[in-house]
């Protein structure tokens, strides 16, 4: 026999746990308890998030609230929009620091980030075109683990060291995605290019994407929020904590961070946005009528009854591990959805994702005879939003790792200050019945 098929079948058999021996032993799986709030694990003083109360023991579906350092994204969202610079450098200074910069600080973090965005010669000739992979993540994480061989004392966990190699870490992340797509998928003629010093995150990023195109201002700024948006969401998401678990071992950072991009790497966390985009797709391709509210209610119904799309019962944007009535993050971004669409002249599609986000949580409780509350998240709008603005869908979960690194890097040294054991649940040995 040339190959190992015929083991599959004991294998299969042999590591299959009968799910009645998770109830048996109370074990809560996915971290999560019976009423599917997740497991106190730690304690975290980088930011909060909030969709429901706990009151006796029943959980109450309130507004959504994600504070950053205490402060409220609204309002952190409002206070950004008095001032036209860009934000996503104040918010990195926000989480890591846990404080505001103040205007000559935060010139001189964003010169030190400046300063610190050129990648080896030897990463980019042997990792991002070196490497055939296609996957941007994969090249992402790899390019990561590199940097541990460019720095000189990688295995320090000082937390000042900590916060210098998150910085230059932040730094480089435009530049290795925007390469690492330009060497999977350019035509042949893309340029390594390095942006102008006086670049933000977002301005860099763009300007290297396109080959060296000045970045269009509101497209800049567009990309600005939504790093901001995505840049810290918890200790509980499975990324996050995949930070804590590796940083409680006391391994270096650059191991730590290819940790947790392998973490959200996996479509169950990261490749939300690009799932609603394919939902979006077969939509508009199976629905005569955009804003026919009955042909349109139909048609979602058929997709949490299996009978089509994908065939996962899933509307994919709608709902939230914790988010119930609202997602404080998909409600600014639908407001800049309805600027794009209007810019690029996509308003009619821009009122089919209103007319689902209405609709589509009645349906789903409908057919699922269910009562739990639902809402749009941050990805119903945010891939929707990225295509306006011409960015491929190869990169989407990418920029979402360019923003989270940040909260990252934040959860790794308050870990590194205040965790101090090494997170080491317990599992049971059982046999199937």
């Amino acid at each position: 026999m040339s190959d190992l098929t015929f083991i599959k079948k004991e294998l299969i058999q042999n590591n299959t746990i009968d799910p009645s021996l998770y109830q048996k032993y109370e074990v809560k799986r996915g971290l999560r308890n019976q009423d599917g709030s997740g497991v106190l694990a730690g304690l975290t003083q980088v930011s909060s998030v909030v969709g429901f109360h706990n009151l006796e023991g029943e959980l109450i579906p309130v507004e959504g609230d994600l504070k950053l350092r205490g402060v409220s994204l609204q309002a952190l969202i409002d206070q950004f929009q008095k001032t036209d610079r860009f934000q996503f450098e104040a918010t990195c200074f926000l989480l890591l620091v846990g404080r505001m910069p103040t205007k000559d600080e935060l010139s001189q973090f964003s010169k030190y980030i400046a300063n610190h965005r050129e990648l080896p010669d030897s990463i980019i000739t042997n990792v991002i075109k070196g490497i055939p992979s296609k996957n941007i993540m994969n090249k992402l994480q790899t390019a990561i683990s590199a940097l541990y061989a460019y720095d000189d004392a990688p295995e320090t966990i000082d937390p000042y060291s900590d916060f210098l190699k998150s910085v230059q870490i932040i730094a480089k992340l435009p530049l290795i995605v925007a390469y690492s797509y330009l060497s999977a998928y350019g035509n042949g003629d893309a340029q390594f290019l390095a942006p102008p010093s006086d670049y933000s995150q977002a301005e860099a990023f763009l300007y290297c994407l396109n080959n060296g195109t000045p970045p269009n201002p509101f497209e800049a700024h567009v990309i600005d929020l939504a790093l901001v948006l995505h840049a810290e969401h918890g200790g509980g998401n499975n990324s996050t904590f995949t930070t804590y678990v590796v940083s409680s071992s006391q391994s270096d950072i650059y191991s730590t961070l290819a940790a947790a991009i392998a973490s959200l790497k996996g479509p169950l966390h990261g490749s939300a946005n690009r799932k609603v985009m394919d939902m979006m797709a077969d939509i508009k391709a199976n629905v005569s009528n955009w804003i026919d509210k009955k042909e349109v209610c139909n048609y979602l119904a058929q997709l949490v009854q299996k009978k089509a799309g994908d065939l996962s019962g899933k509307l994919y944007g709608l709902g939230h591990a914790v988010y119930t009535k609202s997602d404080p993050r998909a409600t600014v971004i639908k407001a800049l959805a309805e600027q794009v669409a209007a810019d690029h002249n996509r308003t009619d599609e821009f009122q089919l994702y209103n007319l689902i986000a209405q609709e589509g949580p009645s349906v789903f409780n409908k057919v699922k005879q269910s009562s739990k509350v639902i809402s749009p998240n941050v990805d119903f709008y945010s891939g929707f939003v990225y295509d306006c603005l011409g960015i491929p869908a190869e990169i989407y979960t990418p920029l979402f790792a360019m923003a989270r690194t940040a909260g990252w890097c934040a959860h790794r040294i308050e870990e590194g200050l205040s965790g101090k054991r090494i997170i080491r649940p317990g599992y049971k040995f059982v046999t199937n019945p």
